[in-house]
This record gives C-alpha cells, sequence and structure tokens, in this order.
C-alpha cells in the first residue's frame, strides 16, 4: 500500500511532553530519560520508559503506566493531517493482542496507521525531526506497515493455499513442512498447504 505522509511519532511525543528535552533530536543522542515517559523506536512500535524494565525508567507499573497507556491511546486515534484526514487508525497495546513468553520483547503499543500514513524513517531510528507530518519524499512509497485492518496480510505463493480460514501464524508452520524441517512444539498455528 502506497505511502504519501510521513508521521514522525517522536516529534509527537517530544511536542506533547511525553519525550524530553523540548530540543532533543533523537533517542539515542540528546533525551533526558529522567523526564521522558514514553518513546519510539522501529516502524510502529511506542515503548513506555518503565521503572525496573528500562535502564532509567521513571514511569512506575501498575496505575502510573496504565494511565499512561490510556492517554496515549486517546490521543493518537485523534490525530489528524493538516487536511482533516485521521492519520492514526488504531493503537493495540500489546498486552492484548500478544501472548507468550516473547512479549516482555514487544514495545508497549504498536501504532496502526491509515492508508495513506506511515511511521516516518526517523521514526524507525529514534530520530526527531522539526514536523511531525510531512511528505514522503523517497523513492520507496509503498509499504505494508499501515493498521491491520487497513493491510489485513497478502502472501504470494505458486501453491494453492487449503487450509480453512488461514492466518498470519499458519505461515510458519506451513514454510517449515514445505522444506521438511519440523515445527517446533511452542509454535502456534497450522500448515497453511494442507487441510
Amino acid at each position: 500500500m502506497a505511502f504519501a505522509r510521513q508521521f514522525n511519532l517522536n516529534t509527537w511525543l517530544r511536542d506533547n511532553g511525553y519525550l524530553n528535552p523540548s530540543n532533543c533530536t533523537s533517542i539515542m543522542k540528546d533525551v533526558d530519560w529522567g523526564r521522558t515517559r514514553a518513546y519510539g523506536l522501529g516502524i510502529n512500535g511506542l515503548y513506555i520508559n518503565v521503572k525496573g524494565r528500562e535502564k532509567y525508567g521513571i514511569v512506575e507499573l501498575g496505575k502510573d503506566r496504565e494511565t499512561l497507556i490510556e492517554e496515549l491511546i486517546d490521543k493518537l486515534e485523534s490525530v489528524t493531517d493538516t487536511d482533516g484526514r485521521k492519520v492514526i487508525r488504531k493503537v493495540h497495546r500489546t498486552d492484548k493482542i500478544y501472548s507468550g513468553a516473547a512479549t516482555r520483547l514487544a514495545p508497549d503499543l504498536i501504532v496502526g496507521y491509515c492508508r495513506d500514513f506511515r511511521a516516518s524513517w526517523a521514526t524507525c531510528l529514534g530520530d526527531v525531526t522539526n514536523e511531525i507530518l510531512f511528505d514522503n519524499d523517497s523513492a520507496w512509497s509503498a509499504d505494508h506497515c499501515a493498521d491491520v485492518s487497513e493491510v489485513p496480510g497478502v502472501i504470494f505463493c505458486n501453491k494453492p493455499i487449503t487450509a480453512a480460514a488461514a492466518s498470519l501464524i499458519d505461515v510458519a508452520p506451513g514454510i517449515l513442512t514445505e522444506f521438511g524441517l519440523n515445527v517446533p512444539s511452542a509454535m502456534e498455528g497450522k500448515n497453511i498447504f494442507s487441510t
């Protein structure tokens, strides 16, 4: 799906007082972690600066974290572009959508962008830009990083998918089986190439 506009999550966080100081340029260089409650890293990830989990965390687990998460979801889902279009379709709580032992490594929130929008290239690297929203001037103009409801999934394959109601978690077991490899017992999903 093409994206025409970039959203810098860290700039938005900085301009809304969640990332400090107000003149910081990168979470890798000049952030004051003692005053920062949230930051963006990667394409869709938003992390809470949780005390005890992050090296310089300040947000207490429990009520403080919950309040901050709900506040961020509410505010981010109401962001609009200069022409009034909604930028973010849904902000997903990873503790509600993921399961398993590796969830401790996941961001706290996944930002699901509307059609025509995506995280800025600078957000992916933890950088802060002057503007929150700006045009995508990259030759790379198509992406799959929108909200799951915008791009529920696409698989290109030269073999028929025969599993009923195939899901994303079924892709890996199918690929492993096709290459004659064992599917780990901890892996969820079924082979998409068998009924």
